[in-house]
């Protein structure tokens, strides 16, 4: 069996077209698969699963703000823009895997501010699918 690999948060990085978001704390995400269950008429189990489209939800966590996604949230529906959404996971200096985020849209920002005063965002942003390197 092979050792288990510890991804470095601290040496990987996220870039959004190609550019470093500074201050991110987390990503997270998720693969969405729509799926349907099959049912004969008569019996009370599924006989199987029907799946359909699937796409990518997530949320990226950075201390303050992020310019360019608060740019993008603010333009009118005619610029709503795709990007492109590059996580290079690495372990010291070692890359490990490259995730990446194709056709992605911001869908919405959250901004918190603890007792401390750091000012943290929570963007969301769905994308069409994620390939792994």
């Amino acid at each position: 069996m092979a050792d288990p690999v510890i991804i470095s948060a601290n040496v990987s990085n996220v870039k959004v077209d190609g550019d470093i978001i500074p201050g991110l704390q987390a990503i997270e995400y998720k693969i969405v698969r729509n799926r349907q269950n099959v049912h004969n008429i008569g019996i009370d189990e599924r006989i199987g699963v029907d799946y359909g489209p699937m796409y990518v939800e997530g949320t990226l966590r950075v201390r303050s703000t992020f310019p360019k996604f608060d740019t993008m949230l603010i333009t009118g529906i005619a610029e709503v823009k795709a990007f492109q959404l590059v996580v290079e996971l690495k372990k010291g200096a070692q890359s490990i895997k490259t995730l990446s985020f194709d056709e992605c849209f911001l869908e919405g920002k959250v901004f918190s501010m603890d007792a401390n005063g750091v000012g943290v965002s929570d963007y969301t942003f769905t994308g069409t699918r994620l390939r792994e390197q």
